[in-house]
């Protein structure tokens, strides 16, 4: 569908039937990474009942280590950069190249792991296909940082690009799970901080309300190919509130809205954050933004970042790259919801 059409669209639309390979790919991360997850979390809920300040002073992002191996693709030049609290890499593609279109991305986490290492391929994915440059960001993560720490790396990242001569309306942050939240976070921060607010935003299944029966409810409909209900509680009671002993952020569902970019919001129907997704968009429109809803059949959790063998992710990249396309050239600003 032609990137003039979005504000003609469905604001929640259904894709599918999956793939086999999506199917597949589901089923494998169901069997041999989701009890694994369980037993992680398990062991995390024992060490840290006992000894909680371990489990605070932990490094969980050494797991982004091995993850050098998922190279960017060929020809894709890949830049080093230091912000001011974190470190951050410019993925260009060879069609990208002095571009004049950014994308901001933050990467999914879980809050605690991951990294540039992680996504370098999806993002340079995204820079092939759209046409613009990316600013992978390795934003600060917990237990060493705050949530809030987070966004204030987001937001440098905004400033940078910015003072670099690039206009705001050519910029979309975009991001997955975590850092979905991180993205919409940013967004508002640089709206309170008086600059203008991006294109729009691109969020990847992501982590939008602190409401646990959101999750609840989603987990009773359908099972999760990834995460147990128990490890998304343990992640949030343990590090975004620091056991209790940092106040609970406010998230994006129940913060002013107002004044935000179009925001794209993709979901496979089985995952645990379906609901926070729909929740997102609800308030955004309340608060007058324009937002759209895709929920991708039997897709698990960051099925995007299979793009290499999955051919619904391919089809929710065509459809990413639409929705950048009408934020950077179609959409007006001030434009909301009809």
């Amino acid at each position: 569908m032609n990137s003039l059409d979005w504000t003609h669209r469905p604001t929640d639309l259904e894709f599918g039937p999956a793939a086999w390979q999506s199917r597949l790919l589901g089923g494998l991360t169901a069997v041999f990474v989701r009890p694994v997850i369980a037993l992680l979390t398990l062991i995390g809920i024992v060490v840290n009942r006992y000894w909680p300040e371990l489990v605070q002073r932990g490094r969980y992002d050494i797991i982004d280590g091995p993850f050098r191996a998922f190279r960017a693709l060929p020809g894709t030049t890949v830049t080093p950069i230091a912000l001011d609290d974190c470190a951050a890499e410019w993925i260009v593609a060879p069609r990208a190249q002095g571009s004049d279109r950014v994308i901001i991305y933050f990467h999914g986490s879980a809050l605690i792991t991951l990294g540039l290492n992680s996504h370098r391929r999806w993002a340079s994915k995204l820079s092939a296909a759209t046409g613009a440059r990316v600013l992978n960001v390795g934003y600060r993560l917990a237990p060493q940082a705050l949530i809030e720490d987070a966004i204030a790396d987001g937001v440098c990242a905004y400033r940078m690009v910015l003072g670099s001569g690039v206009d705001a309306d050519k910029v979309v942050f975009a991001g997955d799970s975590a850092g979905g939240l991180i993205a919409t976070g940013t967004a508002l921060a640089v709206r309170d901080a008086g600059l203008q607010v991006p294109a729009g935003q691109i969020l990847l299944s992501p982590l939008t309300s602190s409401d646990m029966n959101l999750k609840y409810n989603a987990m009773l409909e359908h099972r999760d190919v990834l995460f147990p209900f128990m490890a998304v509680k343990y992640l949030y009671d343990v590090f975004a509130t620091k056991n209790g002993t940092h106040p609970v952020p406010e998230m994006p569902t129940e913060a002013d809205l107002h004044g935000l970019g179009p925001t794209l919001l993709q979901v496979g129907n089985n995952e645990m954050l379906r609901n926070d997704s729909f929740a997102l968009a609800d308030a955004l429109r309340a608060a007058g933004a324009l937002a759209w809803v895709q929920v991708w059949d039997k897709a698990m959790h960051m099925f995007q970042l299979s793009f290499d063998v999955n051919p619904d992710a391919r089809k929710a990249v065509d459809e990413i790259v639409d929705f950048f396309e009408y934020a950077t050239t179609q959409h007006q600003p001030g434009e909301v919801a009809s």
